[in-house]
């Protein structure tokens, strides 16, 4: 076998060694928490700016809220959205970004 295709030593022998592969598999568990949610929750994630990772610490959502009743509306909402996040992996965190100048990134490990 060639030497340049073993992933590093430091991975887990799940994580892809290739970056293309990588975003393809975010974008399918992406898709497959969005579709995943119930509506409620969808139309809350079409609201703002959202992005989910994968990675040695687990899943993180990331969302970006465009306004303060939207982080509000997300924060109500946390439960519903970990129960979700939790069908996909035991270790998960949301991490929220308020609208710029107020206030500071939480994130919440559920």
């Amino acid at each position: 076998m060639n030497p340049s295709f073993l992933p590093p030593d430091d991975l887990p022998s799940w994580v892809p060694n290739d970056l293309e592969l990588c975003w393809e598999f975010n974008d399918t568990v992406s898709r497959l928490f969005y579709n995943s949610c119930d509506e409620e929750t969808q139309i809350l994630l079409s609201k703002c700016g959202w992005n989910l990772t994968t990675g040695r610490d687990g899943i993180t959502l990331v969302l970006i809220c465009p306004r303060n009743g939207l982080t509000w509306q997300i924060l109500k909402s946390l439960e519903t959205v970990s129960e979700h996040l939790h069908q996909l992996g035991k270790r998960a965190r949301i991490r929220i970004y308020p609208p710029p100048k107020t206030g500071s990134p939480m994130e919440v490990i559920v």
